[in-house]
């Protein structure tokens, strides 16, 4: 267990991150946060903070609206209006800027970190292309010219239902992250979630926050979950203020999400004098234990009451709901999850070492046979703590891949011919050729395949 002593300071330092928002999701996402979070900081072992955009406008409007310092904000790449949805000029910009953005890296004080967090839309250009070229420098830099082993994680948000375009950039995006990976040189873990899921249980909730939020904005009354859910297609497909708005409005519930989990997976092993840890948890160690594509679910402020019935039931009960009502991208009814890390946290009676059976126990319809379980205990010495479970699901089954990988070859198909005007617009749209986007689609398939059964996902014509 972690103690308090003399190196306390040394312990938290030693498993510092940096935390980069890329492109426009990845900055609102870190910016979000930090207007919501009561004393403006982020999670207490995120060292300093990057927001990185192509777009001068979109950098401008973030910086404005959560009151962000100029200096944690950066503009890069050749046009000051962005890069649409080209990710390949959005890949190219961040090589092209290598130089400065090492230089505000170094200002902000990133040197010494364990690892990076990057923030990062799936389909937008300047996130889709930059996040994969950002990690090859951070790589390069630490690990092949210092020889200092760091750790990177992505969280990537998947596109809402329907945008096959950024679907198609998700496809090249993740892609590109896990054959990286495979080859040491990406990623360490890629962390997905999903917009179109994360505003299903939003909605399903309805936490009176979020609907007085949403009619405030919107100026729409909404009498139940089916009007809200029918309501936002509609509204996205008709364009103009509403379309922005209504869009506007949701990405403001969605956004802080993501970084409430990475608050959850770095907090654990932090020294707190109210609490103990058992064992101690830093990026290295969800690296080590986990597949490389992860997504999370998230169970806050569980009412688990020791004296009120079978614990073991509460448990599964618990873990059941986590997994299939608190998941941050849909993963059905049977995952088959192929590693699983959970931190169970809340006071010393109930995060307990020997409630650990009970969780492997409900879990077992979610993982594959043989999946690794690694339990993290966080043991709180006041009852006032909420008891929280964060699951980590390693490799498991995400239904609405297979929809994204059919929305982006509809649209490859979409455009392929002997047309010149069909054949332009792969390169005008996406700045690359068809038969990159095609070799994407084909590895995204492939390195998917596992439970991508025949008819499932249609291919490039």
């Amino acid at each position: 267990m972690l103690r308090g002593t003399s190196s306390d300071d040394e312990l938290t330092k030693a498993a510092e991150v940096f935390a980069i928002g890329i492109g426009e999701c990845g900055s609102n996402i870190v910016g979000s946060y930090l207007k919501a979070s009561e004393d403006r900081k982020l999670p207490s072992r995120v060292r300093g903070y990057l927001l990185m955009n192509t777009d001068r406008a979109d950098l401008t409007k973030v910086r404005q609206k959560y009151d962000i310092p100029k200096e944690h904000t950066m503009l890069y790449g050749a046009s000051e209006i962005g890069v649409g949805g080209r990710f390949m000029d959005g890949y190219n910009a961040v090589h092209e800027s290598k130089d400065i953005i090492f230089d505000q890296l170094s200002d902000l004080g990133f040197e010494g970190v364990s690892g990076f967090c990057i923030f990062t839309s799936l389909g937008g250009g300047t996130g889709c292309g930059g996040t994969p070229a950002i990690i090859e420098l951070l790589k390069q830099r630490f690990q092949e010219e210092e020889g200092r082993r760091i750790f990177v994680y992505v969280i990537g948000i998947l596109p809402f239902e329907g945008q096959s375009s950024e679907a198609l950039n998700s496809i090249w995006a993740v892609s590109r992250l896990l054959r990286a990976q495979l080859q040491e040189r990406g990623a360490d873990l890629t962390i997905l979630l999903s917009n179109r899921t994360m505003l299903k249980r939003i909605l399903q909730s309805r936490g009176a926050d979020s609907v007085d939020y949403l009619q405030r904005e919107l100026e729409i009354d909404f009498a139940n979950v089916d009007q809200i859910e029918t309501m936002v297609p509609s509204t996205l497909d008709e364009g103009g203020e509403l379309e922005a708005r209504t869009e506007q409005a949701f990405v403001e519930l969605v956004n802080p999400l993501a970084l409430d989990v990475v608050e959850a997976m770095l907090s654990p092993g932090v020294y707190e004098a109210h609490k103990d840890v058992f064992p101690t948890t830093d990026l290295a160690d969800y690296a080590r234990k986990l597949d490389p594509v992860v997504v999370p679910a998230l169970y806050t402020d569980v009412g688990l009451i020791p004296d009120a019935g079978s614990m073991a039931k509460q448990l599964r009960t618990m873990m059941d709901f986590a997994v299939k009502e608190c998941s941050y991208a849909d993963v059905g009814e049977e995952p088959n999850a192929e590693s699983v890390y959970y931190v169970f946290s809340g006071p010393r009676h109930v995060s307990k070492a020997e409630y650990g059976m009970h969780l492997k126990e409900a879990l077992h319809s979610f993982i594959a046979p043989g999946a690794a379980i690694t339990p993290c205990y966080v043991q709180y010495n006041t009852k006032e703590p909420s008891t929280d479970l964060l699951v980590l699901l390693g490799l498991p089954k995400i239904p609405e891949l297979v929809q994204i990988i059919n929305e982006a070859t509809q649209l490859v198909n979409l455009h392929s011919g002997s047309s010149p005007l069909k054949q332009g617009w792969f390169m005008r749209a996406k700045g690359t050729g068809r038969k990159e986007l095609v070799d994407a689609i084909a590895d995204f398939r492939e390195l998917f395949s596992y439970y991508m059964t025949p008819g499932d996902a249609a291919e490039p014509m």
